[in-house]
């Protein structure tokens, strides 16, 4: 399912989302189905539609994506640690179900061979998705990856440098061999999953990074959160002139 405006192909991308209960003065406390307007904000940025999909059953995930040209996974809670193969050693906040649904979309989109954008939790989501694992606390030092106490009216953000591989296939295009990141989480990718390779690290060694083996399926999967980096635009918009140019050989 694909628009055409001013004969410009324009994508359209799915982007998940997380439920939180919000009180609404005077009107009570309400179960909320939402993502982050960040992120909703830099894909439309980036030329592309936006889609964002409720929660629901795994077993509806083919029927969901039949009409995405592209996937986003966005950040949120820890990961359910039975989904690779671990006891509770750190986790905090987890939702089995929620989980098991971005799961199922993860492997869909695999399956279909749709673009993918994963983002933090999404980033980890992806890594469990094909058998990999987590660490379910990471140390602080010597790379403050958790930030600490804020200023009045501030977002708590730690920052740092991240090494690319040269031979990085997507982020290395827009960054380079190195890029400054920010960090809001406590949990990071361990063993990487197969299929895939480890194309950034922070200088402590968390992976900050991964990318495909297959060269067929576009997947970029970052730890960090881009969309709150204005400076970052350029990978939402890299990833959605790669889903335009795939879109364009596929109709021409």
């Amino acid at each position: 399912m694909t628009n055409q405006i001013n004969e410009e192909l324009v994508p359209i991308v799915y982007v998940n989302t997380w439920r939180k209960t919000m009180d609404i003065a005077p009107y009570g406390s309400f179960d909320i189905e939402a993502s982050i307007t960040d992120y909703v904000m830099r894909v439309q940025n980036a030329g592309a539609l936006v889609l964002q999909i409720p929660r629901d059953l795994p077993e509806r995930a083919a029927q969901l994506l039949a009409g995405a040209d592209a996937l986003v996974m966005i950040g949120g809670e820890d990961v359910d640690p039975s989904f690779y193969g671990q006891e509770n050693r750190g986790s905090r906040s987890f939702t089995t179900a929620a989980d098991a649904f971005d799961l199922a979309l993860i492997r869909e989109a695999k399956r279909r061979g749709i673009p993918l954008f994963a983002i933090c939790r999404g980033h980890q989501l992806l890594n469990v998705a094909f058998g990999g694992t987590l660490i379910q606390d990471i140390a602080q030092e010597p790379v403050r990856h958790t930030p600490g106490p804020a200023a009045p009216g501030e977002s708590p953000v730690s920052e740092h440098g991240v090494e690319i591989s040269p031979d990085s296939r997507f982020i290395g295009q827009v960054f380079g061999t190195t890029v400054k990141t920010n960090s809001i989480h406590h949990q990071a990718i361990d063993r990487c999953a197969d299929g895939f390779r480890v194309v950034a690290r922070a200088a402590d060694g968390i992976i900050e990074a991964i990318e495909p083996v297959d060269d067929d399926w576009l997947a970029l999967s970052v730890q960090w959160h881009p969309e709150k980096m204005p400076e970052h635009q350029p990978l939402f918009d890299w990833f959605v002139a790669r889903v335009r140019e795939r879109l364009a050989a596929e109709t021409a």
